[in-house]
C-alpha cells in the first residue's frame, strides 16, 4: 500500500471509528463535528492552567481522528504510542503521538473503560494483566480508536505496551518500531567508577542508535522528514516547560497554596504528558505556576498533613479523592517530579536519548526510594502511594518501599487500588485505612518537627 492509499483508508476508518467512540460513551446519533464543538466551549486562553491541560490533551485526541476544534476536517499522521516514548522527536517531524495509556484514563473519566475491560477478558486477556492495556486492547477490539499511520512503543517501564502494540500493528496492519531500553542505568549514574560510566555511556549510545532509526522508520512510512531547526525548537519549548514545572513544583514543595488541591495537581502528571515539545505545554506549566504564587498564604493556619503522593489517581468516578482533598495538603508528586536535566539544543537526539535511558522508576527500588528520602520536604508528613494491583513495575516493589521508607522515618500508607478499572473499588475499606493512617501521622515525629 503506497501513502496516498494509506491516508485514504485511514480516513475512512477514523470517520467511523470516531462515532463508534461517540456510541460507546453515550453520544451515538450525535455528528463528530458537533461533539468536538461541545468539548470546547471556552477558548484556551481563557482557561484555569488545569483546564488548558486538559484542552490540550482532548485537543490532541480528536485531532488523532482528523477533527480540529471547529469541528472541521484536517489530515494529521498519527503515531500509536506507548507511555514513555518521547515526543519531541515526533512533534520535530509533524507526527501526532496518540498515547495509548491515557486513552484509557480518559474513558475511566467518561465511565466508558469497564465494558472494554470485560471486552478484552471476553477475548482472553488474563484478568490481572494491566488495566490500561486490557481498556486499551478492548478498545481495538471494539474498534474505537484512530487508525495509525505507525506504532512506536518502548521496554521500559510498563512492558506491556510493546506487546500489545503488536495485537493493534496486526489488526490494522500498520508497521511498528519498538524501542529497548537498558534496565538500571539511573543505578549507575551517579558512580564514579569508570566501569559504571562506560556502561551509561554505551547504553545512552545505543538508545541514540535507535531513535536515528526510529527517523528513519518515520520517514520511510510517511514520508516525513526531521528538520534540525525544527527539533531545536522543540526542545526549547520542552526546556522553557521545564523551567517553569520546576518553579511551580518549588512553591508546592515550600508554601500551602489556596489554588492547590490534590486531584487537579495530580492531573498534571509532567512524567506522563504527551505534549512535551509544545509551545502549548509551555503555557500549561506556566499559568500553573503563576496561580501558585499567586494564592500562597504563609500564614495561614491549615491544620492538614502534609503528604506526598506517589502514582497516579483512579480515574474513574470515586469520592476517594474528594475525601483526601478535604484532608490532606499534597506537598509533592512523584509523577510531577522533573528527573532529566535541561536537553541540549546543539545535540538533541542525544540529549534525548539520555533522558530516556536515565529515567529513575526504571531502576532498582533501592535507587528510586533514595531520590525520594532526599527529594521529600521534611515538614512532609507522610506518603500514600496509590498503587494499581495489575502493575508488576510499582506494586510489585512496594513492600520493599514501604520497609525502607519505615527505616528513613518516614510514614508510608499503600493503597492497592487500581486507576482505571473500578470492579473493586472499596471506598468503606480504603476510607478506614486513610483514616488510621492520617490519625496514626499525628503522632508519629515528622509531624512533631
Amino acid at each position: 500500500m503506497n501513502r496516498a492509499e494509506m491516508i485514504q483508508e485511514n480516513t475512512e476508518q477514523r470517520k467511523i471509528q470516531v462515532k463508534n467512540l461517540l456510541r460507546v460513551n453515550g453520544l451515538e446519533g450525535i455528528e463528530p463535528g458537533d461533539a468536538v464543538k461541545m468539548a470546547f466551549p471556552k477558548a484556551f486562553d481563557t482557561l484555569s492552567p488545569s483546564a488548558k491541560r486538559g484542552y490540550l490533551n482532548t485537543e490532541q485526541f480528536f485531532n488523532a481522528y482528523n477533527l480540529e476544534t471547529n469541528g472541521e476536517f484536517a489530515y494529521h499522521p498519527v503515531a500509536w504510542r506507548s507511555l514513555f516514548v518521547p515526543t519531541e522527536i515526533m512533534y520535530a517531524m509533524g507526527l501526532l503521538p496518540f498515547t495509548t495509556e491515557m486513552v484509557a484514563s480518559q474513558l475511566a473519566m467518561t465511565g466508558a473503560a469497564r465494558e472494554r475491560i470485560e471486552t478484552a477478558e471476553a477475548h482472553n486477556f488474563s484478568g490481572d494483566l494491566c488495566s490500561f492495556m486490557k481498556t486499551v486492547a478492548g478498545g481495538v477490539i471494539e474498534d474505537i480508536f484512530p487508525t495509525p499511520d505507525v506504532l512506536i512503543t518502548s521496554t521500559h517501564l510498563c512492558d506491556p505496551s510493546a506487546k500489545y502494540a503488536e495485537l493493534a500493528a496486526h489488526k490494522y496492519k500498520r508497521p511498528e518500531f519498538i524501542l529497548d531500553i537498558p534496565y538500571g542505568l539511573y543505578d549507575l549514574a551517579a558512580s564514579t567508577d569508570e566501569k559504571d560510566i562506560k556502561r551509561v555511556e554505551e547504553g545512552v549510545d545505543y538508545v541514540y542508535e535507535q531513535l536515528l532509526e526510529m527517523v528513519a522508520f518515520v520517514t520511510e512510512h510517511t514520508g516525513l522528514t526531521l528538520e534540525e531547526d525544527t527539533l531545536r525548537q522543540v526542545i526549547r519549548w520542552t526546556n522553557e516547560a521545564r523551567t517553569w514545572l520546576n518553579e511551580g513544583n518549588d512553591v508546592v514543595l515550600q508554601q500551602r497554596t489556596s489554588a492547590k488541591k490534590g486531584v487537579r495537581e495530580l492531573d498534571y502528571a509532567a512524567n506522563l504528558m504527551q505534549t512535551w515539545g509544545t509551545e502549548r505545554i509551555v503555557d500549561v506549566y506556566k499559568s500553573r505556576c503563576k496561580e501558585y504564587k499567586g494564592s500562597t498564604a504563609p500564614g495561614e493556619d491549615d491544620s492538614r498533613p502534609r503528604i506526598a503522593w506517589f502514582h497516579l489517581r483512579p480515574y474513574f468516578k470515586t469520592p476517594l479523592m474528594t475525601y483526601l482533598d478535604e484532608r490532606i495538603d499534597i506537598s509533592a508528586s512523584q509523577v510531577n517530579y522533573a528527573f532529566w536535566e535541561p536537553l541540549d539544543p546543539a545535540d538533541p537526539i542525544r540529549s534525548i536519548a539520555r533522558r530516556t535511558v536515565l529515567h529513575p522508576a526504571f531502576s532498582s527500588v533501592t535507587a528510586r526510594t533514595g531520590i525520594a528520602i532526599d527529594e521529600i520536604p521534611e515538614d512532609t508528613e507522610g506518603i500514600i502511594a496509590y498503587y494499581p494491583k495489575s502493575c508488576r513495575h510499582f506494586h510489585g516493589g512496594s513492600i520493599m518501599e514501604n520497609e525502607m521508607f519505615k527505616k528513613a522515618g518516614i510514614p508510608i500508607l499503600t493503597i492497592d487500588g487500581d486507576c482505571i478499572d473500578d470492579r473493586g473499588e472499596d471506598f468503606p475499606i480504603v476510607k478506614t485505612r486513610v483514616d488510621r493512617f492520617l490519625k496514626s501521622i499525628k503522632k508519629h515525629p515528622r509531624s512533631k518537627r
